[in-house]
């Protein structure tokens, strides 16, 4: 909003507020003088002054929903005057104008936001060719049938079968590679220190991810963030995964969540779409930086 905008919105809020004024004042002034004129009207007048009072703050707040129905704009006599102070950014999120706390719950994705998935390094690490690595996840990561691991519903040795037989000439890789996921995840140096601050400052922390339980099973040190969350929704134990809306109803109702009060932080786009077509707001993250602005611009506390 420019500074003329600004200036002429407060300029119109004064003159409203004048012409109420000097309404209430005339009408009390002429009603003081009438009743010594004619005192014994006096309870008559009183009665007039009291639906005076009523009718002009009536009348002042017709006018301000008026200029509010013709100039677009939110004021306090807006049918949806609880949002008045709020602007959206470009998910639809509510954001305040002013910050203010309203947000009491922060629900974080693991992979790539609280851990790097590092599935190139693992197959590195497990002795893969450097010349096969983008080759073995096309074939791999890149699958509609990787899901399977984060559904949980089938176990990972028939998970692990099938992408051979979708990919035979690979499968030696495959198996080399994803046989167990040691390594498939690093624990980012600011996750924990970030879920501590939140906590400190009296928010809920919770997870929300697509994760498989090799995953965790394997790396217990690399996930240890696990263990200073207030709790959450691992994809595997519960067999739904983002970005069905099955996933973000569970959570809502297993914390008994008031959806508007949460923010979902995710690094896949259509999972935060996601959260939010379920009533919680939504960050698509990017890097630590860009995130902790978004959330200062949603009014979360200095962490």
């Amino acid at each position: 909003m420019s500074d003329n905008n600004s200036a002429n919105k407060w300029t119109a809020k004064r003159i409203v507020a004048i012409i109420g004024i000097v309404l209430l004042v005339g009408m009390y002034i002429a009603l003081f003088i009438l009743a010594f004129i004619f005192p014994a009207n006096s309870f008559e007048l009183f009665i007039t002054a009291v639906g005076g009072t009523v009718g002009i703050t009536i009348l002042i707040w017709l006018m301000i929903w008026v200029i509010g129905l013709f100039t677009g704009r939110h004021t306090i006599a807006s049918l949806d005057a609880m949002t008045s102070n709020q602007d959206h950014d470009k998910y639809g999120n509510a954001v305040p104008r002013k910050p203010s706390s309203y947000i009491d719950t922060i629900i974080f994705d693991i992979g790539n936001v609280l851990v790097d998935f590092s599935w190139r390094q693992m197959l590195a690490d497990k002795g893969i060719p450097e010349d096969l690595i983008e080759k073995v996840g096309d074939a791999t990561v890149r699958t509609d049938i990787w899901n399977e691991f984060d559904r949980g519903i089938m176990s990972h040795e028939e998970i692990i079968d099938k992408l051979c037989e979708q990919s035979p000439e690979l499968s030696e890789y495959i198996h080399m590679g994803f046989d167990d996921f040691k390594g498939i995840v690093k624990l980012r140096s600011t996750s924990i220190p970030l879920i501590e601050g939140l906590k400190k400052a009296h928010y809920r922390v919770l997870v929300l991810s697509n994760f498989s339980k090799n995953a965790v099973d394997t790396n217990k040190v690399e996930m240890a963030f696990l263990d200073y969350v207030d709790g959450g929704i691992l994809s595997y134990k519960d067999h739904v995964i983002k970005p069905d809306s099955d996933i973000y109803e569970l959570i809502i109702k297993r914390y008994d969540l008031t959806p508007d009060k949460c923010v979902f932080i995710d690094d896949t786009e259509k999972n935060v779409i996601g959260a939010i077509r379920s009533g919680i707001k939504g960050i698509h993250f990017q890097s630590i930086e860009q995130m902790m602005d978004e959330l200062k611009k949603l009014g979360i506390k200095r962490i």
